[in-house]
Parts: structure tokens; C-alpha cells; sequence
């Protein structure tokens, strides 16, 4: 009960911020229908959120997953998390911006800022790994535990699993964004995607939940700096 209500309560400013910013995204995506009212959407994301933090408080000691503490936050946790990053800007910069032609490169990147960064750190961060890692990939170890002997298989298919659950459950948002759905996008967003569940639920198996978080956090974090170095250099760029 209590891992279930910390877990409530990490979530909570991240679902905060989403229910606020999600208002301006629905009147955006579709203007002509009645957007939810703030309690409607806020019971929506915790309806979604809740029985995952008690799902995986629940299971958590049967798989021996770490607790959540921050000792897991170490220098290696710290690299990696900027190598998933680094990792994620080559793909997107290096290959699928310049697989697109420009009117929708254009639009996915729009795409990409409607969020504001704090709801990207807290939600994405946050309540995104209470769901998938915390709840879902932690219950599929214990299931894939049940009948494999390995906790190692287990594991990974639990987390191979969750990562591609993650992918899937961004596919609805992807579709919203008014753009031809390539199939340079659809890579881009589920192989991206899939990535990120996976280096989070590696850490989070040999860290801790904090460790996943800041994973996913750097994820975010670092492609905004860049973002803003980015348009920076090319505004100033000579013509």
C-alpha cells in the first residue's frame, strides 16, 4: 500500500500538467468538438495510472525488483541515459527529418513542441514509467517467472514486452498529428519508442524505478537543449 501510494503521489504533478496542457492540444486537434471537462480528464488519467502504481506495489517484492531510491542514480545510470538520448538525435536528426519532405518535417517538429517540457519531464518521466515499467513490465516478469526458471529470460521478456506495449499505446497520438502517417514515421516512432522502454527497464531492473525515471527524463531533456541549440544555429546561420 504504501510503494502504491508514493507511486500515486510521484504521478500526480505530471498528471497535473498533462490535464492543463492537454486542453489546448484537443481544441488544436479537433476544434469543432467539445473538449472533456478538467475533472473528466483528470479522472481519466487517473483511472489509467492508479492501477498500475497498485499492480506493481504489489508485485514488485515477488520479482525482487530494488525499491525506489535515489541511491540508484549513479554515474553509469547517468551515461547510458545520455546514450539512449544521443542515441534517439542521430535517428531523428541524422535519418528521418531528412526522409521527409519539408512540410511534414515541419510538422512533426511542431508536433513535437506542443507539450511543454515540464509535462514531458513529469509525465513522459514520471507517470509513463509508473504505468510501463513500474506496473506493467514488473508484472510480466512475474508472469514470464512462473514459467521460466531463468529470472534473467524473465526479464527481458518482460521488459521486451512492456517496451513494445509503450510503443504501441503512442501510435493514437502519432495518427493525431494531421500528418500522412510514412512508414519512415511509423518506424521512427515504434523503433524509438521500443528503444527507450528498453534501456529504462534494464535500469530500472538493476537500479531502481529512479534510475528508469531519469532515463527518460535525460530522453526528453536532452532532445529539447539540442532543440533550442538547434533552431538557435540555424536562425543565426548566415544566408
Amino acid at each position: 500500500m504504501t510503494n502504491a501510494l508514493l507511486m500515486i503521489g510521484i504521478a500526480l504533478p505530471g498528471i497535473l500538467l498533462m490535464v492543463k496542457e492537454e486542453k489546448k492540444l484537443m481544441e488544436n486537434l479537433a476544434p469543432n468538438e467539445k473538449v472533456p471537462p478538467f475533472w473528466a480528464r483528470m479522472l481519466n488519467h487517473l483511472l489509467l495510472a492508479v492501477p498500475f502504481a497498485f499492480l506493481g506495489a504489489y508485485f514488485i517484492d515477488r520479482v525482487g525488483f530494488p525499491p525506489l531510491s535515489l541511491s540508484g542514480i549513479t554515474l553509469t545510470v547517468i551515461l547510458l541515459s545520455l546514450l539512449c538520448a544521443i542515441l534517439h538525435l542521430i535517428y531523428y536528426y541524422g535519418y528521418l527529418l531528412k526522409n521527409l519532405d519539408a512540410e511534414t518535417a515541419m510538422k512533426v517538429k511542431a508536433s513535437q513542441r506542443q507539450l511543454g517540457i515540464m509535462t514531458r519531464l513529469l509525465y513522459g518521466g514520471i507517470v509513463e514509467e509508473v504505468i510501463f515499467r513500474f506496473g506493467l513490465m514488473t508484472f510480466f516478469v512475474w508472469v514470464f517467472h512462473l514459467m521460466i526458471d531463468s529470472l534473467f529470460i524473465s526479464m527481458w521478456l518482460g521488459n521486451g514486452l512492456a517496451a513494445i506495449l509503450f510503443a504501441l499505446a503512442h501510435l493514437p497520438g502519432m495518427y493525431q498529428m494531421k500528418i500522412p502517417m510514412t512508414k519512415q514515421l511509423l518506424l521512427y516512432g515504434n523503433s524509438t519508442n521500443v528503444m527507450v522502454g528498453l534501456f529504462c527497464g534494464w535500469l530500472y531492473w538493476t537500479e531502481g524505478l529512479a534510475a528508469a525515471i531519469v532515463c527518460h527524463m535525460m530522453f526528453h531533456l536532452v532532445w529539447y537543449v539540442y532543440e533550442k541549440g538547434f533552431q538557435s544555429k540555424t536562425k543565426t546561420a548566415p544566408v
